[in-house]
């Protein structure tokens, strides 16, 4: 069991290495660039020959759609990092989705047009608009209390652990890999389905997110679960549960109309925040006693 741990945890290293996911990096922009352009053309083509009237600022959340792919790859491979570096990620990937709401409902209003307030389109904006940027202040403060107290208190895991982890982020990034060709595929069938009917684009969020997060849930369970046989106690416990809360929540907030989505986003953040704080401030008291 030990040889096949350090074999994967090498592959890992290896495959993972700075240079081949900066290589990544660039190829998913490449990839975006090209999407983005094909998308503005579907759009110029439906509208001149089919006469519809689909708005140009849809093909915006093509693009940002892979950076934010690139971003859910990047929370799969720090899995073997500490489960507090972990959690920050999944922060910052659901901040980028609310982000990604604003393009995704730019698109559906009307600009030409004198806005009213009460529409609830420009209403829909706001909500956008307000929870990125609350999700990003959150994800500041989770990130600022990390890194005051991860220098001064990092705590080495065992490197079989580790290793673990490793293997589970291998076997993510498999499940990752199809999970995005189905979800891809099904989106299609959706757009052209929509082309047809002149229908809203269908919700980018559903595709493929709900189903990643609800598989990452398992994950952090595993995780957990894993993790009790290195080192235990109720506080680590409640720690690791209240995260697991947390990401149970996003994933419920996927499937939830705003602004109630919203509201469940920001009680999971302030979830883990308050819990990670409290965890820290009894780790220091305990450093000075």
């Amino acid at each position: 069991m030990n040889k096949f741990l350090q074999i994967a945890s090498s592959n890992f290293d290896a495959l993972f290495s700075s240079n081949n996911i900066r290589k990544i990096e660039l190829l998913l922009l490449r990839i975006a660039v090209f999407a983005f352009v094909i998308h503005l053309l579907v759009i110029f083509v439906s509208n001149y020959f089919n006469n519809y009237e689909y708005s140009y600022l849809k093909a915006i959340y093509t693009p940002f759609s892979f950076i934010l792919f690139y971003e859910v790859f990047l929370l799969v491979i720090i899995i073997p990092s500490s489960i507090s570096e972990f959690i920050g990620k999944q922060f910052e990937v659901i901040t980028l989705i609310t982000l990604r709401s604003f393009f995704h409902d730019i698109a559906d209003f009307n600009i030409e047009e004198a806005i009213d307030f009460k529409t609830p389109a420009f209403i829909s904006l706001i909500f956008d608009l307000g929870a990125s940027l609350v999700m990003l202040g959150l994800t500041i403060v989770y990130y600022k209390i990390y890194n005051i107290n991860y220098k001064t208190d990092s705590i080495k895991e065992l490197n079989k652990f580790i290793n673990i982890k490793k293997v589970v982020s291998l076997c993510m990034i498999l499940v990752l890999s199809i999970l995005s060709i189905i979800s891809l595929f099904n989106w299609s069938l959706d757009m052209i389905e929509a082309v047809k009917m002149n229908s809203n684009y269908p919700n980018p969020n559903t595709v493929f997110y709900e189903d990643f997060f609800s598989i990452m849930i398992f994950v952090d369970v595993l995780l957990l679960i894993i993790s009790f046989t290195f080192h235990s106690s109720f506080f680590i416990i409640f720690r690791n549960a209240s995260f697991i809360i947390t990401t149970i929540l996003l994933r419920i907030s996927l499937t939830i109309e705003k602004p109630m989505n919203y509201i469940i986003i920001i009680i999971g953040f302030l979830f883990a925040i308050i819990t990670f704080l409290l965890y820290r401030f009894r780790y220091n008291h305990l450093k000075k006693s």
